[in-house]
C-alpha cells in the first residue's frame, strides 16, 4: 500500500479517536451542569454559554472604557500608537477574564503605557506574567512602597536614584494597610517571586569577612523596591 495512503489512513484515525474523547469531555462537562442547574443538558449549556459570553463582553467593555479613560488622564488620546500583537492579544484575553476591577485596571494601565509614545519603551512582557499572578494585597503594598519611595527622592528622580536606597518596615506597611502579618509575609512572598520587591541587605562596614565587607539580610522585616518594581507599578499602576 501507497506510504503516503497508510500516512493519512493513521492521521485520520487519530483525529477522530480526539474527536470522541472531546465528545465524551462536553457530555461529561454538560452533565455536571445539568446538575447543578436542575436543566437539560441543551438548556444548561446554553444558560452556561450565554453567561460567559456575556461575562467576557462586560469586562471587555470595561476594559475599553478604563482605556481611554486613562489616555485621556495621561494627554494621549487621539495620539495613540499601535501595539504589538504580543502584548495586545495577552492583555485583552486576561483582562477579559478578569473580574476585580482593582485588578482589571492594571490591565488597562497596562495597555495605555503600550500606546504611549514616550511610555511603550518602558513596557516589558514581563509585567504579563507579574499581573497575572498578583492578588489585591499585592498591589496595594506596592503602591504604598512606590508612594514612600517617591516621598524620600522626589518625583523628578524616581527613575534616577536606586529603589535600594529606601527601605520600607515591616511593621510601617502592616500599620498603613490593617494587616496581619500573616498577609503580609503571604504577599511579600509572591513580590519577591515576582521580583518587584527585595529584602533589605545591611552592609556591617565595621565588620570584615575575607577582605569583604559583612552584610546582613532583613528578611520581612525590611523591604526594597526593586527595579523592576518601580517600572512595572509606574506603567501598571500608576
Amino acid at each position: 500500500m501507497n506510504e503516503e495512503i497508510v500516512e493519512t489512513a493513521k492521521a485520520t484515525q487519530e483525529i477522530a479517536k480526539t474527536a470522541h474523547k472531546g465528545l465524551e469531555v462536553s457530555e461529561k462537562v454538560g452533565g455536571f451542569f445539568a446538575k447543578v442547574l436542575g436543566e437539560p443538558i441543551e438548556t444548561a449549556a446554553g444558560i452556561l454559554g450565554d453567561k460567559l459570553k456575556f461575562m467576557r463582553w462586560e469586562r471587555q467593555v470595561r476594559l475599553i472604557e478604563q482605556v481611554e479613560k486613562i489616555n485621556h488622564e495621561r494627554g494621549i488620546n487621539g495620539k495613540e500608537i499601535p501595539v504589538s500583537p504580543k502584548l495586545a492579544i495577552p492583555i485583552i484575553e486576561n483582562a477579559s477574564l478578569e473580574e476585580d476591577d482593582l485588578l482589571q485596571d492594571l490591565w488597562a494601565k497596562l495597555m495605555s503605557s503600550a500606546q504611549g509614545k514616550n511610555s511603550s519603551s518602558e513596557v516589558r512582557s514581563a509585567f504579563i506574567d507579574i499581573i497575572k499572578q498578583l492578588e489585591v494585597i499585592d498591589v496595594k503594598i506596592l503602591n504604598a512602597m512606590f508612594d514612600g519611595y517617591v516621598n524620600a527622592v522626589g518625583q523628578d528622580n524616581i527613575q534616577k536614584e536606586s529603589p535600594r536606597r529606601i527601605s520600607f518596615s515591616k511593621n510601617n506597611i502592616m500599620n498603613v494597610l490593617k494587616i496581619s502579618e500573616y498577609d503580609y509575609e503571604d504577599s511579600i512572598d509572591n513580590l519577591m517571586r515576582v521580583r518587584c520587591v527585595c529584602s533589605e541587605v545591611k552592609v556591617m562596614s565595621h565588620m570584615n569577612i575575607g577582605g569583604e565587607s559583612a552584610t546582613i539580610d532583613k528578611g520581612y522585616d525590611s523591604l526594597n523596591l526593586t527595579s523592576l518594581g518601580v517600572k512595572f507599578v509606574i506603567a501598571c499602576i500608576k
